[in-house]
């Protein structure tokens, strides 16, 4: 599979139609992208985006922005901090576990240090949460990695912030 040739497409009301035979295995992802991406999409309460490998859709993305609350470590503890936030990313059964999610895994954290911005955020499936922290992603709850105490979801933060090209930049 040639992952530099997949196609990133907007949500558009012709795009809905592809998504009919969208089966990603998880039942809650697909039924959003039928009955609710395009909806969101167009009241700009987020933004999808259609993954298609040779004019087949075979993944998506959702984006939202996402105000939390907490401590990092290198910054005083703030009120509110902005993210941009990963609520939905489905791949179909077909296309998963061959490269797709990391590809585009990839191509958010380029988007996100392209418009400025230092933290994304995502509700991770507790069974995925350490495929997002492959990544970078860190978990921010605790309980969350806990099977016994989990609800299913991981909250996790990665953020983009590098103090060392900080560094290198007044080493100069």
């Amino acid at each position: 599979m040639k992952l530099h040739t997949l196609q990133f497409k907007q949500m558009t009301k012709e795009a809905v139609k592809t998504t009919a035979s969208f089966y990603s295995g998880n039942s809650t992802m697909d039924s959003f992208l039928r009955e609710n991406a395009y909806y969101y999409h167009i009241t700009r309460e987020a933004s999808t985006t259609l993954v298609y490998y040779d004019d087949q859709l075979i993944a998506y993305y959702t984006l939202t922005r996402n105000l939390f609350d907490g401590v990092i470590d290198n910054l005083a503890k703030q009120e509110h901090l902005w993210a941009l936030d990963l609520s939905r990313l489905a791949v179909v059964v077909d296309f998963q576990n061959k490269g797709v999610g990391s590809f585009i895994i990839k191509h958010i954290i380029d988007l996100a240090q392209r418009i400025n911005d230092r933290f994304i955020t995502t509700d991770a499936l507790f069974e995925k949460w350490e495929w997002y922290h492959h990544f970078g992603f860190d978990y921010l709850v605790e309980s969350d990695i806990n099977p016994i105490t989990t609800k299913g979801l991981v909250y996790m933060l990665l953020d983009l912030y590098d103090p060392n090209v900080l560094e290198d930049y007044f080493d100069e």
